[in-house]
């Protein structure tokens, strides 16, 4: 059942051909098995695991595939990684999304071991299992939010044939700019956060090293090597990442590229307005 669309979609141009009336009989069939997301659990590279979602699947054989990284501290269920996953489906993609390891969904590992590099080995993973997949195209489409569009960034300048399009938003540009950023938009909170090292947040600690190792990561020394078609969007409110880093990324993008601004929005996208306003962003790139 699994990729009945793509199979029913074969069988009636042939039928059409052959100019079979009952074609209609089997549209009818077709109708009724739509395709539900599929839930799916993978292992990495060290045996731990990973837990994926994909959709769009009645899309397989279009040629079409994304992948979606969420955040620091987050999950799939995000905001940004839902709207991006009905912008990429509205559009024709097998999208899969998934929560990164050391994060708040479903996968496993303490948030208190997340790193970008831990990042980055999950993205590797999901890739090369959907490698191993019917619906997987080449090349394809990257998403991701805060510090996984650090990952993404990082991946798409690694593998640039793989990459088609890349949607950063709101990335992490560098691990430096991440700590200036953090220091003179919320400098007590940031302060603090670097003393003790930690903060809570709701049943996670999240540790400063995330920043720390961070440091080495520098989108704008990577810049060179993305081929990709480039969308990069930031917020207007944001205090994390502000805009000014991601347009000096923007600048430093040698190919086609396009740069957006989501007016009245803060990092997380959190009021129905900004998700909207993010969701026609991105739509109107894919199409």
């Amino acid at each position: 059942m699994k990729y009945l669309y793509f199979i029913c979609g074969r069988v009636v141009k042939q039928m059409l051909k052959n100019g079979i009336v009952v074609v209609l009989l089997l549209l009818t069939a077709c109708q009724k098995h739509s395709l539900p997301p599929e839930e799916v659990w993978i292992k990495n590279g060290q045996n731990e695991p990973l837990y994926l979602y994909v959709d769009g699947l009645v899309h397989a054989g279009d040629g079409k595939f994304a992948i979606i990284q969420h955040g620091l501290a987050s999950s799939m269920e995000h905001p940004v990684v839902q709207t991006a996953r009905k912008a990429f489906t509205d559009n024709g993609y097998v999208v899969v999304v998934f929560d990164s390891r050391h994060s708040l969904g479903k996968s496993g590992g303490d948030v208190a071991d997340v790193r970008l590099a831990s990042f980055e080995d999950d993205l590797k993973a999901v890739v090369d299992w959907a490698k191993s997949q019917e619906f997987y195209s080449e090349p394809f489409a990257l998403a991701g939010h805060s510090l996984g569009g650090a990952s993404v960034l990082k991946y798409a300048a690694e593998y640039p044939e793989q990459v088609s399009r890349l949607v950063p938003v709101t990335p992490v540009v560098s691990g430096q700019k991440w700590e200036k950023g953090c220091m003179d938009n919320m400098p007590d909170f940031c302060r603090k956060w670097k003393k003790e090292g930690f903060y809570n947040y709701q049943t996670a600690v999240i540790p400063y090293a995330v920043v720390e190792e961070a440091k080495v990561y520098d989108a704008l020394k990577l810049s060179d090597k993305i081929k990709a078609d480039v969308l990069l969007v930031t917020a207007e409110e944001d205090r994390v990442i502000p805009s000014r880093d991601v347009k000096e990324l923007y600048d430093a993008l040698p190919g086609k590229k396009r740069f957006e601004i989501i007016p009245a929005s803060g990092h997380n996208f959190e009021s129905r307005q900004s998700q909207e306003d993010l969701y026609g962003v991105l739509a109107g790139f894919l199409q």
